[in-house]
């Protein structure tokens, strides 16, 4: 008995000598590990370590900032943002990042500020025109969104994404068959983009072309988006009930 209890004894000095000897980088590239198999909760904790032992690293906030997103907690992301850029303030991938999660929340003025603070570091950083883009179009100020989009794609020509939404204010602004031209070159880049179908659809389907309209709407269920089945009834099964009554 008294020797099982000196082998266990051994075991967890050990443990606490080899957990004592791990750096904050250690801890860092533990939770890194975690986050590629989706593990956030457990990264999460391996980046409370790093902190504990160096809360000056940044690399750990910007982490744990991610994994935190990942997670839902988005204030709580938004704080070790904030504790990242006190440390560095020239990173702009941390702005950007910042800014995304303030989009998400529908703040658009903190939104904006955060990508053109990104924008004033990297003048060419197209996720951060397409943001910046996206806030202004959701505020209502198409003029704004043009240009960032315009200027996104003169940074990356096959950014989609930029594609779909300025179809998506064509769209808006009626302008149906210049908005299809859009999708076409969203979905040319991006195959399996399945709003961009959608938007597609329904704006085939405005200029009275319901028979592609509707296979683009398909499409997009074809591609797992469950969103679209409304729209499939509302545009064409129900045409399709109508057709069938005149023909009887």
């Amino acid at each position: 008995m008294t020797k099982s209890r000196n082998i266990l004894f051994i075991c967890l000095l050990v443990s606490f000598f080899t957990l004592s000897q791990k750096t904050a980088e250690d801890f860092v590239q533990d939770g890194l590990a975690k986050v590629a198999s989706n593990n956030h909760k457990g990264a999460i904790s391996d980046f409370n370590k790093a902190l504990k032992i160096n809360p000056s690293l940044t690399e750990a906030y910007i982490a744990r900032a991610k994994s935190k997103r990942n997670t839902g907690k988005l204030q709580s992301a938004i704080a070790d943002y904030n504790r990242a850029l006190k440390i560095n303030p020239y990173d702009p991938e941390s702005y950007n990042a910042r800014g995304e999660i303030y989009l998400s929340l529908g703040h658009f003025t903190e939104s904006i500020t955060d990508f053109t603070t990104t924008l004033h570091i990297n003048k060419k950083h197209a996720v951060a025109h397409y943001n910046r883009g996206f806030a202004h179009q959701s505020t209502g100020d198409y003029k704004q969104a043009m240009k960032d989009y315009e200027k996104a794609l003169e940074i990356n020509s096959s950014f989609a994404e930029v594609y779909h939404e300025i179809g998506n204010i064509l769209a808006i602004k009626g302008k149906y068959s210049e908005a299809i031209q859009q999708f076409d070159k969203s979905i040319g880049i991006k195959a399996d983009f399945s709003k961009s179908y959608i938007a597609r659809g329904v704006a085939k389907i405005k200029t009275g072309d319901n028979t592609d309209g509707c296979n683009d709407l398909s499409k997009a269920k074809d591609l797992g988006d469950k969103g679209v089945e409304s729209l499939i009834q509302l545009f064409c099964e129900s045409k399709k009930q109508l057709e069938s009554k005149e023909e009887r």
